[in-house]
């Protein structure tokens, strides 16, 4: 008998195909072989939004082949990953495989790790394709393309072209962007902590910190108070030892990892990006060739999409017997660790581990790749520790009492914790956890202690300090925002992160995300416009009822109805706020039905079509009896254009617009004959002489200063007249290359355009804090962190500079004025 065996990619068909009988042929379907098609929506509406399939674009000729195999076997077992994708090609798979005359069984067959005992085990009880599974996966990906195809026009019309939304990930940029706003505009308020540093009878000293005053939390905000509760406890009675406690302190071993939580540590302690743990767990789980070995590749962690932490009987026994053997019996529990899985858990896989415990981040350091192999070691340790026995601490805790002069008593406080057992943090440790170096000797000191014992002080502090704004998001904070907001799910998060990358809504700061000035304007859009689809609440609520598809409680067509319904009313009342007036638009299509167009120009790498561009509004005209306020004005200035040939009478509503749009085309073409003016000229001129940069490549854009400034100089000489940025831009240029001149009506900085110009509010904001700044006559000493060094001064009159050139602040360097400010207010105070 001839079985044939379909996965998704050439590498798992290899391992796999190496561990089963030769009457098994394995094969890879190239991930999906059906998908909506890419330049059309793909979605009946009006009959139940049936998706209108079509082969991808690599997938013909993978589908040829793999019908020339089926046709050969006597049983076909699809086995795609275990979840909702991997549900959905195997259902298309077979969709496309098997004739209505084929009576030949199709096997589902699904395993979570890739071993010849799963493998065998999986084979020997195959399934059938869960329905309700593909169905929540068609659900996800309608859904998407309605979002895609119905928001995107929105925003080409109102933010730029060519841009798009996407459900969750427009979402996941809300957050950045909400994130980036509080940050800027945070004001940093100040504070004060105190500490001692005390010595006992034998002269050895510890440190301590003020803790409360008169038993309750306490507040300085400045320096003159500071000063005086400094004053009061020094001025008072000797301290005293009130209380020494001590208590154990037991902390549990860590559930082994999930496809989040793996994302999360990676990032943090490996400093990976997401789609650099992914890939590399998707490589550790299809197979790798270990040195030394025969049999072709070994699949070494179990599948790594999965928001389970649950781990099989075998896999806590085989954890057993390994931590037994190298780590004692002290350090394996009673009873096996179990861990509770979130309510919301959908996917029924084992969490992530490796597939044989024995395999030793040792063993495999010579057949991993550097990456591989840290990835793979943080995965062995979490899933030993997993199963391991509690870190056993002593928590110490002493509490000084100071009756200061004032009358208060001031409470000082030190704690130390000590490790006495470390339980599973031999295998597994989070440094932010470990003990301090120093806390055995402090603990010493404190054991030698009584209560009522006097103490002497060495030295008494007051620092200032200043709240902090809230974190950036770091890939590893947004995804477990993500999670606990139950937005998008483990096999979603890497995508979202590096698509609001890609369409460059997002940046990546060292390890921070900061969003671009477009992941602003396209927020801004959707809250403002959309608040109701492109919320947090509203999106965790489509997850959950995709997961209700899953469980098969929830229909999915009627589930996307519903959505429909309530996004297509939130689309079209935008519309309606962007519409002009019909009537208006009827009049002026008309009007310019008899004209005789210009042929095509092109200009600055575009191609301006006036008659194409009349032809395409004229037909969405006649199919929606409207047109957005941006066609309308279109239409205004190709009036203006060509008004000489209409003889019609044109509304009195437009005649001032349309008879400004006829005197900026008059210019234009009085400015073409006048050429592009002297000094422009004379600038283009000592342009000849320069040796151009190479092009650069940032992300995914490349710089290029020679194509750049070919494209400025044919648009002047066509007689289009430069923009301001265009004109800053080309003194920036001029400025780079060290030509020594310049145009006017473009500053260097690019930064007075009218769209970037302050509020009011802001501008007289701005005035106020460089005025309280420049009562500042002491300034703190440069201090080096790293390969910068941080100069409050040259920082400042950096500012001050651009400021007084008329050039707008950014909102990062807006916010550190704010700070700024805020660090020297009592200087600026005192000295005003």
């Amino acid at each position: 008998m001839k079985r044939l065996l379909i996965v998704e990619s050439p590498t798992k068909a290899g391992t796999i195909g190496r561990m089963l009988p030769k009457d098994y042929k394995v094969m890879a379907s190239m991930g999906h072989v059906r998908d909506l098609p890419e330049h059309s929506f793909g979605v009946d509406i009006e009959h139940n939004f049936t998706p209108e399939y079509v082969s991808t674009p690599r997938s013909s000729g993978i589908i040829k082949q793999l019908k020339s195999a089926c046709a050969d076997a006597d049983e076909i077992y699809l086995a795609p990953d275990p979840d909702r994708e991997g549900e959905a090609i195997a259902w298309h798979l077979e969709s496309v495989l098997k004739s209505k005359k084929d009576k030949r069984p199709f096997h589902r067959v699904a395993f979570h790790e890739i071993t010849r005992s799963a493998i065998e085990r999986a084979l020997q009880e195959p399934g059938k394709i869960d329905l309700a599974r593909v169905d929540a996966q068609q659900a996800r990906r309608v859904l998407d393309r309605i979002v895609g195809y119905m928001v995107s026009p929105l925003l080409w019309a109102q933010v730029e072209k060519g841009i798009s939304a996407g459900r969750v990930q427009s979402v996941a940029l809300r957050l950045i962007v909400e994130r980036e706003r509080a940050i800027l505009d945070f004001k940093p308020e100040e504070y004060w902590v105190f500490s001692l540093l005390l010595e006992d009878e034998h002269k050895r000293q510890f440190k301590v910190t003020l803790f409360k005053v008169d038993g309750k939390k306490f507040q300085v905000g400045n320096a003159a108070a500071a000063a005086a509760l400094l004053d009061a406890v020094l001025a008072g009675s000797v301290p005293r030892v009130e209380s020494i406690e001590s208590a154990p302190r037991k902390r549990f071993a860590p559930p082994p990892f999930t496809t989040s939580t793996l994302q999360q540590a990676a990032n943090t302690m490996l400093h990976f990006q997401t789609t650099t743990t992914m890939r590399c767990a998707q490589q550790l789980y299809e197979g790798i060739a270990l040195a030394g070995q025969s049999g072709g590749s070994v699949g070494l962690i179990t599948y790594m999409r999965t928001d389970s932490v649950t781990l099989s009987k075998e896999a806590q026994a085989m954890a057993h017997d390994f931590i037994l053997a190298n780590y004692g019996g002290d350090y394996v529990p009673d009873k096996p660790n179990y861990f509770k899985n979130k309510a919301a858990a959908q996917e029924a896989h084992e969490a992530i581990r490796p597939t044989d415990v024995n395999r030793t981040p040792e063993m495999l350091a010579g057949s991993l790749d550097p990456m591989q192999l840290k990835l793979y070691t943080l995965i062995w340790k979490r899933f030993v520790a997993s199963q391991m026995t509690p870190q056993i601490s002593e928590q110490m805790t002493l509490d000084v009492l100071v009756a200061g002069s004032d009358g208060k008593a001031y409470d000082f406080r030190a704690a130390s914790s000590v490790v006495r057992f470390p339980g599973f943090s031999k295998v597994f440790r989070d440094e932010k956890e470990d003990s301090d170096p120093a806390a055995q000797q402090i603990e010493e000191i404190f054991r030698s202690l009584r209560t009522g014992q006097k103490l002497a002080i060495g030295e008494a502090h007051k620092d200032q300090k200043f709240t902090e704004p809230p974190s950036h998001y770091t890939e590893a904070t947004l995804i477990k925002e993500l999670e606990e907001n139950g937005i998008g799910r483990p096999s979603t998060y890497a995508t979202i992160i590096k698509t609001i990358q890609q369409r460059n809504y997002v940046t990546r700061d060292k390890a921070k995300l900061v969003p671009t000035e477009l992941g602003f304007k396209v927020t801004d859009f959707l809250v403002s416009h959309l608040p109701d689809i492109f919320n947090v609440s509203f999106t965790a609520g489509m997850e959950q009822q995709l997961d209700d598809v899953e469980n098969g409680s929830v229909e999915w067509t009627g589930m996307v109805g519903n959505f429909y319904e309530r996004f297509k009313g939130s689309v079209e009342a935008v519309k309606d706020g962007n519409s002009c007036d019909a009537a208006l638009a009827g009049k002026l299509i008309q009007a310019l039905a008899d004209v005789q167009f210009q042929t095509a120009e092109k200009g600055g790498g575009r191609v301006f079509d006036d008659g194409k561009f009349y032809r395409s509004i004229q037909r969405q005209y006649e199919k929606d009896g409207k047109l957005s306020l941006r066609q309308f004005d279109a239409l205004i200035s190709i009036c203006g254009k060509y008004r000489a040939q209409i003889h019609a009478e044109l509304p009195a509503e437009v005649e001032a617009g349309i008879a400004a749009a006829e005197e900026r085309y008059r210019s234009r073409d009085e400015a073409r004959k006048a050429g592009p003016g002297e000094a422009l000229e004379k600038l283009f001129a000592a342009f000849a002489s320069v040796t151009w940069a190479e092009p650069v490549k940032r992300g995914n854009r490349t710089y290029d200063d020679k194509k750049f400034f070919d494209s400025l100089r044919e648009q002047a000489v066509s007689g289009k007249p430069l923009s301001e940025k265009q004109l800053a831009a080309l003194n920036r240029m001029a400025a780079k290359y060290q030509l020594g001149s310049s145009v006017p009506g473009g500053e260097a900085g690019g930064a007075t355009a009218a769209e970037n110009a302050p509020t009011p509010e802001v501008t007289a904001e701005i005035a106020r804090l460089f005025e309280q700044m420049s009562h500042v006559t002491v300034w703190a000493e440069p201090v080096k962190k790293g390969r910068f060094t941080y100069d409050d001064k040259a920082f400042y009159e950096s500012l001050l500079r651009q400021h007084k050139e008329g050039r707008n602040l950014s909102f990062k360097q807006l916010a550190a004025l704010r700070k700024m400010a805020g660090k020297y207010h009592k200087e600026t105070v005192e000295t005003a």
